[in-house]
């Protein structure tokens, strides 16, 4: 993950990655390399979703002028997909069931993406000092770097 940047610029460039691996997810058929590939976008929208949750969305409430609603919006629709991809991750053998997670995982991702990039992030960016969004930058790259280490406290409900 590259160094120095601000919060809108850092979480764009995840928002790319996860886009990455949900449109590869896309183009492979039911395989052992199809459901690793799954799983991987299921934990990585998982620690993206619960840095959102933590850093992301406070600053919205406190940058934006609709912040409130525009963070309780996203929270519920984040909590949504997430708990597809908790399915996703508790599951054993990928089957046609499975199939259909998988694709509204992909099109829930597609939309938060949308949402963020299109709107909030942008929004974001254009309200809040520039030295606040890059301490909240490194705070979140910190944070993801941690979880990602397995060294964090965990995704958020998680004990």
């Amino acid at each position: 993950m590259p160094q120095g940047a601000d919060a809108a610029t850092l979480l764009g460039r995840e928002h790319r990655e996860i886009e990455r691996l949900s449109r590869l997810v896309g183009t492979l058929d039911r395989s052992t390399e199809r459901a690793v590939l799954v799983c991987e976008l299921a934990d990585r929208f998982l620690t993206h979703a619960a840095a959102e949750e933590r850093y992301l969305y406070p600053a919205l409430r406190r940058f934006l002028p609709h912040g409130d609603a525009d963070a309780l919006d996203q929270a519920r629709r984040q909590r949504a997909a997430a708990r597809i991809a908790e399915s996703i991750e508790r599951t054993d053998e990928f089957d046609a069931s499975v199939d259909a997670l998988v694709d509204q995982l992909v099109l829930d991702i597609r939309r938060h993406v949308e949402a963020q990039d299109g709107v909030l992030l942008p929004a974001l960016a254009g309200s809040c000092p520039l030295e606040e969004s890059d301490r909240l930058g490194r705070r979140i790259r910190g944070w993801l770097r941690r979880e990602r280490a397995g060294e964090g406290p965990g995704r958020a409900g998680e004990p």
